[in-house]
């Protein structure tokens, strides 16, 4: 536990934070106390001189030394007197002592005890030393109230270094707590995004991860679901079918109508994969909108161009009928919505039938209508054909995964339209589809 502590990045920005905070108040430290006892000390110098000139002319006017030094013990500068200059404490010169003797002063800093400045006169019975007086209140408060700051201003610095390192260091504790539940599985997780600095970006960004994460698994749970629901038929005939095939006794026949059925399950089986992924990928918003101009009329001629086989193998009869529009939208993603509308019709369409088509505009919305022969749908099958999965007519004669008109809606939505049928039983069936401009 306590190697994992040291080994942290909470105790890593503790201890940056504290070697900075130590380093500046130090400095500051020092510069303060240099400058200001500098200053003190220009001034202390011409307040040496003239306290010793003071002691020197009591002196003259025959004050004791003893009377001289009780009258000068108490100030911030203290004098006191000594018989030879060998008493002062102060390394002197010739020079000096020469000026002194010549009723001269001194000023030195060489003190042998602490270095402090001190001046040096001769007064009638000795000398007179005058030196700044360590013990004062003025001067002991000062070193005091210097300790004072210096200690609140680390133990203050110590405890902000505290709160901010816990303040950076919980959003990151945050996601890396939050990163172990993504790698067992939780992909609904999101962290609280406050703020717009680098956290709040790595937060923002995490989000991201797990919400595509979350789509991605979503996806897959959702595939899986709709796999074992609807796969269950197809596979069991490929199955079924396959086994009739080992039968050695089997007609030529048979054995090519077995086969004709497990590929047609097989193709069968391939589309509604592709179909599946295709909507859980839709409705999870993993395919976006590629918005571009494009003509839509042009696009509608393509589809029916491209599935020109199926309607002339039915005998179909097309009535098209349309403007020449230009709509900003996924041009891909909507011919998907062509193709599906228009397979549907022309699978539902009898022989000989028709299929009309209309593609109309205004400044406001675009409207097309693609209407087919076939034998209707109920008031009660209206409200389902939308669902996925679901196919008016449930038996094999009608091609289908059921996921088409589902699809189809769903990028009608993404585009900010609407699809809806109109239908009466034995006269057809209309679909339509809205768009804004």
């Amino acid at each position: 536990m306590r190697k994992r502590f040291f080994n942290s990045i909470y105790f890593k920005f503790i201890l940056i934070f504290l070697s900075i905070l130590f380093f500046s108040a130090t400095v500051t430290f020092s510069v303060v106390n240099y400058t200001q006892f500098g200053n003190f000390f220009d001034e202390a110098r011409s307040e040496l001189v003239n306290q010793t000139e003071a002691v020197q002319t009591l002196s003259q006017k025959g004050l004791s030394n003893e009377e001289i030094v009780t009258l000068f013990n108490k100030g911030v500068m203290v004098s006191w007197t000594v018989l030879t200059l060998n008493e002062t404490g102060f390394d002197l010169s010739e020079e000096d002592r020469q000026t002194i003797e010549n009723g001269g002063i001194i000023l030195t800093n060489q003190h042998d005890k602490n270095h402090l400045p001190g001046a040096i006169g001769k007064i009638q019975n000795g000398y007179a030393v005058t030196s700044v007086n360590m013990e004062t209140q003025q001067i002991s408060g000062f070193f005091d109230r210097q300790k004072a700051t210096l200690f609140l201003t680390l133990l203050l610095g110590t405890v902000l270094t505290l709160i901010m390192v816990a303040m950076i260091v919980k959003p990151i504790k945050a996601v890396s707590e939050a990163t172990k539940k993504v790698a067992e599985g939780d992909f609904d997780l999101r962290l609280k995004v406050k703020g717009n600095d680098e956290l709040a970006v790595l937060a923002r960004n995490f989000n991201i991860m797990t919400e595509a994460l979350s789509k991605n698994d979503y996806i897959h749970r959702d595939f899986v679901s709709n796999v074992s629901h609807e796969f269950k038929t197809p596979i069991a005939s490929i199955k079924g079918f396959g086994n009739l095939l080992k039968d050695p006794h089997i007609s030529e026949k048979q054995r090519q109508e077995y086969v004709d059925i497990i590929v047609d399950e097989s193709d069968r089986l391939w589309k509604l994969s592709a179909n599946v992924l295709k909507l859980s990928e839709l409705e999870n918003g993993i395919l976006g909108l590629k918005k571009e101009l494009f003509s839509l009329d042009e696009e509608i001629r393509r589809v029916v161009l491209l599935l020109q086989e199926k309607w002339e193998t039915k005998n179909i009869n097309l009535d098209i009928q349309m403007d020449e529009i230009v709509y900003r939208g996924d041009e891909e993603m909507m011919a998907q919505v062509i193709i599906n509308i228009f397979t549907n019709a022309i699978n539902h369409s009898p022989a000989d039938g028709t299929i009309n088509i209309e593609l109309h505009g205004n400044t406001e919305e675009i409207v097309i209508k693609i209407k087919n022969s076939g034998a209707g749908i109920s008031r009660e099958e209206q409200e389902k054909i939308f669902d996925r999965f679901y196919k008016v007519d449930q038996s094999r004669s009608t091609p289908g995964t059921g996921l088409g008109l589902t699809i189809s809606q769903r990028i009608v939505n993404l585009h900010g339209g609407s699809i809806t049928v109109e239908s009466v039983v034995e006269e057809g069936s209309t679909f339509i589809i809205k768009l804004p401009r």
